[in-house]
């Protein structure tokens, strides 16, 4: 007979490919590009939808190389797990730690954003009592389990959508409409004459934060019905979809609010959609994205939790902490805890840009690291050499290498310094948990064959 602890090891499979759609889709939330609307609008010179083309084909090749990966080790430990397998332990707790920048502070993006709208609508309560009131909210759905998050992230999903037919609505009245003068088909949102390759540079690399979720659903991997097919499915499918919804996005926004500027880029969304339905629609615009920023929330706290309970279970991080299960439900209260309690104090310390500038500090080179184990997985260990092999394991992923590199070179100084101090934290702990690089912790040599 199995012990308590072999049993405990054995994952609970209850999300179907539908379930991992779902997931995906509000890990990415097709409404995240309103965070950070402004900011990004503002950092590409008009030029957004350009900048989240350009992110979407880097993300796409990115989606495309977790997929190949995840067939070859369908666990939950995401870059993480690859890397460790792929390259080497040591590169994989690395790559893991400055993940953790990614997993752990896009929640704090998420529940920042809504803190602030939120606050602008009454200001009469603190942005802090709206963040603890979410993550409470958020840790409790999580204790209770996926199959809980999925029902309520079915119905904010549809929510979404249906805005979104809203929002298009508005910017094809107001653009069809007389008085503005403007068409509706125009490559200006693309091209201008303030164009900048900097500028777009930098647009872009903060809109990538807009996609970052569709990697998470690799974190449940252990949780996921036949993940080796399903999974790979379900990540191309949430970045092709979010991907063209973006776009549109920001191709209408622009062109709608063309000649006008933004009071605050931190609130540039609510202004926007103000202006294109008045106070009514910006009140419907504002529930909807509290309750699906809230599922965004639910969705990411779950992906970081599951990241650190393997983590934990390899010995990286400490075992009794996050790898504690609830009795009844099977969760990782440890990790979803944890992080829940973070996100709380973190939120109160930093701003938006700077909090997508680490959540994509932390995305790029994870993201990084896991085109190159394509390579050295398909054409190195394997040796798959064919042609079509050569433009799958070899071609495409090094161009996914090159564009993340291309993409992180072009984040804040503030971004760097921190994720600078981040790394250097993470190597301390690595130099004293191998003895200066002595001894190799027996990380991820746990068995999660399937």
């Amino acid at each position: 007979m199995k012990n308590a602890e072999e049993v405990s090891r054995i994952p609970v499979r209850v999300m179907t490919q539908g379930k991992q759609m779902i997931f995906g889709i509000s890990l990415m939330a097709p409404i995240a590009i309103f965070g950070t609307y402004g900011v990004a609008n503002e950092l590409s010179k008009g030029m957004l939808p350009t900048a989240y083309l350009l992110a979407f084909l880097v993300m796409l090749i990115t989606a495309y190389s977790y997929g190949r990966m995840v067939k070859v080790y369908p666990t939950s430990g995401s870059a993480y797990g690859y890397v460790q397998k792929s390259v080497h332990p040591l590169a994989g707790f690395l790559v893991g730690w400055m993940l953790l920048l990614d997993y752990a502070f896009v929640p704090m993006l998420s529940v920042l954003f809504l803190g602030l709208a939120l606050h602008e609508m009454l200001p009469v309560i603190p942005v802090v009592v709206w963040v603890a009131l979410f993550i409470t909210l958020s840790t409790l759905i999580n204790i209770k389990g996926l199959q809980m998050a999925v029902k309520v992230n079915r119905i904010m999903v549809g929510m979404q959508f249906v805005l979104i037919a809203f929002f298009f609505g508005a910017c094809i009245y107001a653009l069809v409409s007389p008085s503005p003068g403007h068409s509706l088909i125009s490559s200006t949102p693309f091209w201008n004459p303030d164009f900048s390759l900097l500028s777009v540079i930098a647009g872009t690399a903060l809109v990538c934060q807009s996609f970052l979720g569709f990697d998470a659903v690799t974190t449940i991997a252990e949780e996921s019905v036949d993940p080796q097919r399903t999974i790979p499915r379900t990540l191309i499918f949430v970045t092709v979809l979010n991907g063209l919804v973006f776009i549109l996005i920001a191709y209408l926004g622009v062109l709608a609010y063309q000649g006008r500027s933004f009071s605050s880029t931190d609130t540039a969304a609510v202004e926007l959609v103000e202006f294109l339905g008045g106070p009514l629609f910006q009140t419907l615009f504002m529930l909807v994205t509290a309750a699906s920023v809230f599922t965004l929330i639910v969705s990411q706290q779950a992906g970081i939790s599951r990241l650190l309970f393997v983590m934990g279970r390899d010995h990286v991080f400490p075992e009794k902490l996050f790898c504690y299960k609830h009795p009844k439900y099977g969760t990782p209260v440890g990790g979803i805890v944890f992080i829940g309690i973070l996100t709380v104090a973190a939120s109160m310390l930093f701003d938006l840009v700077t909090l997508a500038s680490l959540v994509n500090l932390g995305a790029f080179v994870a993201f990084a690291f896991v085109n190159l184990c394509v390579i050295l997985h398909y054409c190195v260990k394997s040796k798959l050499r064919s042609p079509k092999a050569l433009l799958l394991y070899l071609l495409l992923p090094a161009l996914g290498i090159v564009s993340n590199v291309w993409l992180l070179s072009s984040l804040s100084h503030q971004a760097f310094l921190v994720g600078g101090i981040w790394f250097a934290a993470g190597l301390l702990y690595l130099t004293v948990r191998t003895k200066v690089f002595t001894q190799i912790p027996d990380w991820g040599l746990f068995d999660t064959s399937l």
